[in-house]
């Protein structure tokens, strides 16, 4: 009795809400870049109720930018019996599809596409629309204020703001919120905490969606933004390969980095930073023919790192518009990303009884993980040296795990040297791997002592990987716009018995 009060209550607050708001939502759209993965949505929207999948793609409403694209009376008539039947089902649902950000993103979704579905719709039509649109916003700004600030995500942001605005609700602390929620999600580079550099992209592109918002209803704070998103494009820009291509450290992946890169040439306020790397984050070097990363980020239990994969102290590198050395990457498929392209063995480092570094927890930040992250850097007229270490198998293991790479400016070369260090006295002989894996399109060769590789890409460059060890070459994957290509990855293996070994190993243009 008491929750169908409630519901009766709650029922005329937003109709009465929608009786005194008079504006029209005909053009609020603010979309800068649209990342709609479209071959995802093809996949279910011509099913008949596929909105009653538990999907969270299908529960963020983004088919509704498929069926705005795919126009005429087929696209609005599929848009607006989905909603509506989606909202019969769901409306009274407790956490999912009311948890996380998809409540956020579905009310962007309905507001943006609300002009295309409101055309040829009938007058009782409209009166469901606007009700499911200031239901969607009384949810939003109730639970908007229960979550914790590294749970907020862009889309939450987004549709925070557009709810005080369509109720006339906004005021300059509201908006001062938000920029105090922006700048403890971006590190002192300004880079994204999740680190992905796909999320990185679609927060730069979220702050200029809510810039423009601000702009639109002609509020004095809509430059409080441009700082942070000057400082966050500049440190993106850095992130891109020889090749064109973006890193794939922690989920990230390729299937809109020509849409991110053609809006970075476009912006006009870009230029040259002096980039001091910290010690947590994705390190880089950069010069005329090649580009290394380095992951050096430092895990933790916030919900905005949740996605962090178990690849610490992993390494990418490309030269001469070409990737030679990668990560497995992530896909982007209808579903959720595969688990086991987080693990340590997907990534380019060092990995003891083919255990994670880190514990991987499905969505959820991990439950163990290495508490220190170490990064230190030194530069010379000759060279760049990086450092990083970690204690990830401390606990199991009682290691800890160094890796050094040096940097030659003036030679196309990479020296590494890898280490793993007991931090007390024990018998187990443990088999641990350092892992390197190739780009696709690259064939190899052994030399005869078995110690080198020589690597030729798809452009006949040559590349030679040398180790004081005999060297051996495993088949790998690399997951990349949603395409699962066959590759190999060089492998130095071995045992560990004494208290301290060093692994030596380089990669050399020739």
């Amino acid at each position: 009795m008491i929750f169908i009060l409630r519901k009766i209550i709650f029922v005329y607050l937003v109709l009465n809400i929608i009786s005194k708001n008079k504006y029209s939502y005909l053009n609020l759209n603010f979309r800068k870049i649209d990342f709609t993965n479209y071959n995802q949505v093809k996949n279910f929207i011509f099913k008949k109720n596929f909105y009653k999948n538990k999907n969270k793609h299908i529960h963020s409403f983004d088919y509704l930018n498929f069926s705005n694209k795919l126009g005429g009376k087929i696209g609005i008539n599929l848009s607006r019996e989905s909603i509506f039947g989606w909202f019969n089902i769901y409306k009274n649902k407790l956490g999912f599809p009311w948890s996380e950000d998809l409540s956020s993103k579905r009310l962007v979704n309905l507001i943006y596409n609300y002009e295309y579905i409101y055309s040829s719709s009938k007058i009782n039509d409209k009166k469901k629309l606007d009700f499911i649109i200031y239901y969607h916003i009384q949810r939003i700004l109730f639970d908007f204020n229960s979550k914790k600030i590294t749970e907020i995500s862009s889309y939450d942001l987004i549709a925070y703001l557009l709810s005080n605005l369509i109720i006339k609700k906004i005021n300059k602390r509201k908006i001062k919120y938000i920029k105090f929620i922006v700048d403890n999600q971006i590190d002192k580079l300004g880079m994204h905490k999740s680190f992905n550099l796909l999320e990185h992209s679609k927060f730069i592109n979220n702050l200029n969606e809510i810039k423009n918002i601000l702009l639109f209803f002609e509020l004095k704070e809509s430059n409080i933004f441009d700082e942070v998103i000057l400082k966050m494009t500049s440190i993106l820009n850095e992130y891109f390969h020889k090749d064109g291509s973006m890193v794939l450290f922690n989920g990230s992946n390729n299937i809109y980095s020509k849409k991110i890169y053609d809006s970075l040439n476009k912006e006009n306020y870009l230029k040259k930073r002096e980039f001091n790397n910290v010690n947590n984050g994705i390190a880089f070097y950069s010069d005329k023919n090649k580009k290394i990363f380095f992951d050096v980020v430092q895990p933790n239990q916030d919900k905005v790192s949740s996605n962090l994969s178990a690849g610490t102290l992993s390494i990418e590198l490309s030269g001469y518009n070409e990737k030679i050395l990668t990560n497995c990457g992530a896909s982007e498929s209808f579903g959720k990303n595969p688990e086991y392209l987080r693990y340590s063995a997907a990534h380019s480092t060092i990995i003891l009884q083919n255990t994670n570094i880190s514990e991987i927890t499905e969505s959820n930040p991990h439950l163990k993980f290495p508490q220190s992250v170490v990064f230190r850097k030194e530069k010379n007229d000759l060279n760049e040296i990086y450092e990083g270490s970690h204690n990830g198998y401390l606990k199991k293991f009682s290691k800890i795990i160094k890796r050094k790479i040096i940097i030659y400016k003036n030679k196309d070369k990479l020296e590494g040297e890898d280490s793993i260090i007991s931090y007390r006295d024990i018998n187990n002989r443990l088999i641990y791997h350092i892992r390197f894996h190739l780009a696709d399109g690259i064939s190899f060769n052994f030399t005869n002592n078995k110690k080198n590789v020589i690597l030729k890409t798809k452009l006949n460059n040559i590349w030679i990987f040398k180790s004081e060890t005999e060297l051996i070459v495993e088949d790998s994957i690399l997951v990349d716009n949603n395409i699962t290509k066959p590759t190999k990855q060089i492998v130095i293996k071995g045992v560990i018995s004494d208290k301290k070994i060093i692994k030596k190993w380089s990669l050399e243009k020739i």
